[in-house]
């Protein structure tokens, strides 16, 4: 890993435990129509490429056919439930002295999530990251979205002048690890996260909780999340 500028996250499953939330709305959707619950865990293996491929995962767990029309409907259903539920799911422990930590340093730095932009936005400003940030390019505002590296080149385009080589994509599914990689990023597995990716990928670095990355950086010592007993990331002073 050469001289490192910019450090571009993915949101859910590496920011962010948003699969309670994701969960809980799909659950009410399906419960609106007649399906049964799905358990959290196997919500988590939706998640990764957008909120119309989780509807259809779901689907045909339910042997549904892949119907366009009814799988746009039920993910706008979705949409609506997420959005109604709060800021859509909570920061990881120490993720967000993570980033204050780096963009302090001089790092610019990006999110790069297949979650819908305007969902980003009101899950990263409601947990208090969007102060720190440089650029957010949610799943549905490139012309296509990870595993794509135009997604994440159009996400380094928000930082400035910075050359694919001299950046750090972090996430914790294959579709970040394919992304990155053929954007000529370097990339560090969020292992902690949904994806699986450091299962996939062994060969690559990866860190077991957020507050490692910056002393894999070079930054001095991990992040150890100081907070009051009781209290959340969400409402944890900045």
């Amino acid at each position: 890993m050469g001289r490192i500028r910019a450090v571009i996250f993915d949101l859910d499953g590496t920011l962010t435990d948003s699969a309670p939330e994701i969960a809980r709305a799909l659950n009410a959707v399906w419960a609106d129509i007649g399906r049964p619950a799905v358990p959290l865990a196997t919500v988590v293996g939706y998640i990764g490429d957008g909120p119309g491929k989780l509807v259809e995962r779901a689907r045909a767990a339910l042997g549904l056919a892949a119907d366009p029309a009814a799988i746009d409907r039920e993910t706008k259903a979705f949409l609506a439930a997420y959005a109604v539920g709060g800021a859509g799911g909570e920061a990881y422990p120490g993720a967000l002295d993570v980033v204050r930590r780096l963009a302090e340093a001089g790092l610019r730095i990006g999110v790069c999530t297949n979650k819908p932009q305007a969902a980003a936005e009101r899950l990263l400003d409601s947990l208090g990251f969007s102060r720190w940030l440089d650029g957010v390019v949610g799943g549905d505002a490139p012309p296509r979205r990870k595993p794509d590296p135009a997604h994440v080149l159009a996400a380094l385009d928000r930082l400035g002048d910075i050359a694919p080589g001299e950046a750090l994509l972090v996430g914790d599914g294959p579709q970040d690890v394919d992304a990155g990689e053929a954007a000529g990023l370097s990339v560090v597995v969020a292992a902690y996260g949904y994806g699986g990716a450091a299962a996939l990928r062994p060969d690559l670095p990866a860190i077991d909780a957020i507050g490692a990355l910056p002393a894999l950086l070079g930054l001095d010592g991990a992040v150890q999340p100081a907070r009051a007993a009781g209290q959340s990331e969400r409402n944890a002073p900045s």
